[in-house]
């Protein structure tokens, strides 16, 4: 034989034995995964976060007597179990231990409604997922207690009892579901806001990667209230609701240039979110002498919004970007009809919208108003080296998209008055330091700075103060 003869008589060889050898390796894989003992610990890790807290008044001086100013400190425990079941169920436990030396908002760490407390124990996930529907790897069914989010915070960010279907690919990601907020599962919460109790929903999304670092999102939440009516009542802390889900339906329509990925490199990057409510929902007066110490309005909702971004980034290595934001919602109500757009009650407002790893308040840190019957305009800048440090300069100012409606915010309480819809303005400076993430000495500690200030407009009239500040120092040492 030729020696060219030879070595194709090798090759021929070498391929059969590779093909034979591909039974035994699978056998012998499966037969690993059959030695393994069920169920065994994926990972668990924990972090403990000491903070520094100090707020300005949240009535704006405006309520003598009840100045809500606090300078307070703060320990955050958070362990957090994953572990295998079976070949095809997994679990995940996380809870949360939080003390502060007085009343602190915890806004930060809940979606929905702030609170204010100074100590609680929480279980905030504990779900199954089991994905052993079909033989695809990014796909299972998912039910428990979850935190669910998307990239915005503007619709979903919050912990929640829910059943999901998830499919999962490169360039698809989609989930559907039914969720419920039982509880807060919080020791000292005994029970939700009336405005959040007996509130079913179902909720999808779709983001779709329809060329790279492209993204198409679509959104739907339906929230159906089943409770009674007379549950409604007053109640000694909470008083009486201002507005209750009757059925309300939310759709968004998202496109962006990988907008909330802090590794991006693209030199521009946009933006474009809109969204509508329409339903029911109800309105609730305080009347002493209708039965339950109220009486209830049922209305028409029919608002929209809208969020609009550009970035643009000046250098590379370490990565500088400026950036424009222009967030607007619809106002206004009439007897029996409500021009209002409304968030889903499962929104935290936090994203990473200034292209760095820090979660930030889109509407800013000191103000923090509900993304409804508002105009926001923001500019900013950021200086980042994408995983370890990140610095981030932001302006907000705000006006009132009606007269005519409410503002609403978790950490400013009075309402405007007068006729101005100049809300005002602020300033949020935030900095983050993120450590050694794959080894736990000293290195692997996190430090955040979250400083805002808010500078009232005419609509607060001339006897309130003239800011209102908000710092948060956290240093968190993972474990």
């Amino acid at each position: 034989m030729t020696r060219e003869a030879i070595n194709r008589l090798r090759v021929l060889l070498a391929a059969v034995g590779c093909m034979a050898s591909i039974p035994v390796l699978a056998q012998s894989q499966a037969d690993d995964l059959a030695a393994l003992n069920y169920p065994y610990l994926v990972d668990f890790s924990a972090d403990a976060k000491l903070g520094a807290i100090s707020e300005g008044d949240r009535t704006l001086g405006l309520t003598p007597g009840k100045d809500t100013s606090s300078d307070e400190f703060s320990l955050d425990i958070k362990p957090e179990w994953v572990w295998q079941l079976s070949p095809h169920w997994r679990s995940k436990l996380r809870l949360q231990a939080f003390g502060a030396t007085g009343k602190v908002d915890v806004s930060d760490e809940i979606g929905g409604s702030g609170t204010t407390t100074d100590g609680f124990f929480a279980l905030r996930e504990v779900w199954l997922d089991y994905n052993g529907l079909s033989s695809y790897p990014g796909e299972s069914i998912r039910f428990g207690r979850e935190r669910i989010k998307e990239d915005t915070g503007l619709w979903w960010d919050d912990d929640l009892a829910l059943v999901r279907w998830i499919f999962n690919t490169t360039l698809l990601d989609t989930t559907v579901g039914f969720a419920n907020k039982l509880s807060e599962a919080r020791t000292d919460i005994s029970e939700l806001n009336k405005d959040e109790q007996d509130i079913a929903r179902v909720f999808a999304s779709t983001r779709w990667q329809w060329r790279k670092d492209h993204y198409l999102s679509f959104l739907v939440t339906h929230a159906e209230r089943y409770g009674d009516e007379n549950d409604l009542a007053r109640h000694p802390e909470d008083g009486l609701p201002d507005r209750v889900v009757k059925s309300l339906t939310w759709v968004g329509i998202r496109a962006d240039q990988a907008y909330f990925d802090w590794h991006s490199r693209s030199p521009v990057q946009y933006l474009a979110s809109v969204g509508a409510v329409a339903g029911e929902d109800t309105r609730i007066t305080g009347n002493p002498s209708a039965p339950g110490g109220f009486t209830s309005e049922e209305r028409d909702v029919a608002g929209w919004a809208a969020d609009l971004g550009l970035r643009a980034q000046l250098a590379d290595s370490p990565r500088w970007v400026v950036g424009m934001q222009g967030a607007v919602a619809s106002g206004g109500d009439e007897k029996g009809k409500s021009d209002a757009f409304r968030q889903t009650q499962m929104e935290s407002n936090r994203s990473r919208f200034t292209g760095t790893r820090s979660l930030i308040s889109r509407f800013g840190e000191a103000f923090q108003p509900e993304w409804s019957n508002i105009k926001v305009a923001t500019v900013y800048t950021a200086l980042s080296d994408r995983d370890t440090w990140d610095a981030n300069l932001l302006y907000h100012r705000y006006w009132i998209s009606d007269a005519g409606g409410t503002i609403y915010s978790d950490l400013v309480d009075p309402e405007f008055v007068g006729t101005s819809k100049d809300l005002g303005e602020s300033v949020d400076l935030v900095l983050g330091y993120y450590g050694n993430q794959s080894v736990s000495n000293w290195t692997s500690f996190d430090a955040r700075l979250r400083a805002g200030v808010f500078l009232f407009g005419d609509a607060y009239g001339d006897s309130a103060d003239s800011a209102r500040h908000r710092v948060i120092l956290d240093i968190t040492k993972r474990f």
